[in-house]
C-alpha cells in the first residue's frame, strides 16, 4: 500500500505541474528578422526604459479579466462590426463599457545594427484590439497597466504607420520596423481562462488522491 501512496502523490503532483499557470501570453513563436530575442516576461522594467537598445521583443501581461467602466478608445479592432464594438472619431474605435478584457505590453526597441523584428505572439483568448497610439496608452496605463510599474510617460512609444500587426484568433502575427525609441504596443484581449483559474486549483486534486490513497489503506487494515 505504501507503493500505491507513492504512486497517487506522484501522479497527484503530476497534475499540479500541469495545471495552467497565472499568464494569458502563451508563448513568441517564428521569432525573427533582427531580434536578438523573444520573451515573456514576469519582472518587466520597471522603470520602463525608454531606450533599451537590446534588439529584445519583450512582453508581459497586464491586468486581467477586467470589466471596463468607460469605452476604452484603441486603434485597431479585430472585427469592427462586433457587437461590443463601436467607431471613434478620428478613425479609432471604442471597446464598450461593460467589457471584460484583459491588458498585454508588448515592447521592441531594436540594436543599433538592426530595425526589424518578425513573430507571432499567441494568447489564451481571442484578440480584441491594440493599441498604438501615444495618447491612447497614455489614457490606459491607469485603468490597464501593470500595476505598480512607472511606465514613463515618454512620447513616440506607438507604432508606426507602416508596422504590421494581423488579428489570427488567439495570437497576432507582427512585423514591426523600428529606430529609437522603439515601438510599444497594449494588446487588448478578451476573458482569460487562464487567468481566472486561482492559483491553488491543483490542490484539491491532490487532496483527493491522498484521501483515495487513505481510504484503500484503511480498508487494507480492516
Amino acid at each position: 500500500m505504501k507503493h500505491f501512496t507513492r504512486i497517487a502523490v506522484a501522479a497527484a503532483m503530476a497534475l499540479a505541474v500541469a495545471a495552467p499557470a497565472h499568464a494569458t501570453l502563451v508563448e513568441i513563436t517564428n521569432c525573427g528578422s533582427s531580434a536578438v530575442a523573444c520573451t515573456i516576461t514576469t519582472t518587466p522594467p520597471n522603470p520602463v526604459a525608454r531606450d533599451p537598445n537590446d534588439g529584445v521583443l519583450l512582453a508581459w501581461n497586464e491586468v486581467q479579466n477586467f470589466t471596463l467602466l468607460s469605452d476604452l478608445r484603441v486603434d485597431r479592432v479585430f472585427d469592427p462590426l462586433a457587437s461590443f464594438v463601436m467607431a471613434a472619431p478620428g478613425g479609432d474605435f471604442f471597446i464598450k463599457a461593460g467589457t471584460v478584457v484583459s491588458s498585454h505590453y508588448i515592447q521592441w526597441d531594436p540594436t543599433p545594427n538592426g530595425r526589424r523584428v518578425t513573430a507571432t505572439i499567441t494568447l489564451d483568448s481571442q484578440v480584441f484590439a491594440f493599441m498604438t497610439a501615444d495618447q491612447n496608452m497614455f489614457d490606459s496605463d491607469a485603468a490597464l497597466g501593470l500595476p505598480g510599474l512607472d511606465y514613463n510617460d515618454f512620447t513616440a512609444r506607438g507604432l508606426e504607420g507602416t508596422d504590421l500587426t494581423v488579428f489570427n484568433g488567439n495570437s497576432v502575427n507582427i512585423d514591426w520596423q523600428a529606430t529609437s525609441p522603439g515601438d510599444w504596443t497594449r494588446l487588448i484581449t478578451a476573458f482569460s481562462p487562464t487567468a481566472a483559474i486561482p492559483v491553488p486549483a491543483s490542490l484539491p486534486l491532490m487532496a483527493g488522491a491522498l484521501g483515495l490513497a487513505g481510504l484503500l489503506r484503511l480498508r487494507r487494515k480492516v
